[in-house]
């Protein structure tokens, strides 16, 4: 459940989804239990109060979730937060 904005430098709790931006993204691998059952990774809710949205986004990174400002984006990864509709992010709530 989300509480709290993903950015461990914000104290801003979760309220309302009109403000910040929610994340639905994979992270780690939760292994299936089985022989030559491939890992399946977990899929997690994620928010960035306003404030930080337009500053930062969240990556999926096999370490774990990422906090990345925008300006240290690749153009694969801009082009992905821009559409409205990926998997890795809902739409920005106004």
């Amino acid at each position: 459940m989300v509480s709290k904005c993903a950015n461990p430098s914000c104290l801003t709790t979760f309220r309302y989804l009109r403000e910040g931006r929610l994340f639905h993204l994979a992270v780690g691998a939760a292994a299936v239990e089985g022989a030559g059952v491939p890992e399946t990774p977990a899929l997690e809710h994620f928010w960035l109060c306003g404030e930080c949205s337009s500053r930062m986004t969240l990556v999926s990174h096999s370490g774990g979730v990422l906090v990345v400002p925008l300006q240290d984006l690749s153009e694969k990864q801009e082009q992905q937060r821009s559409r409205s509709t990926a998997v890795g992010a809902l739409k920005k709530m106004s």
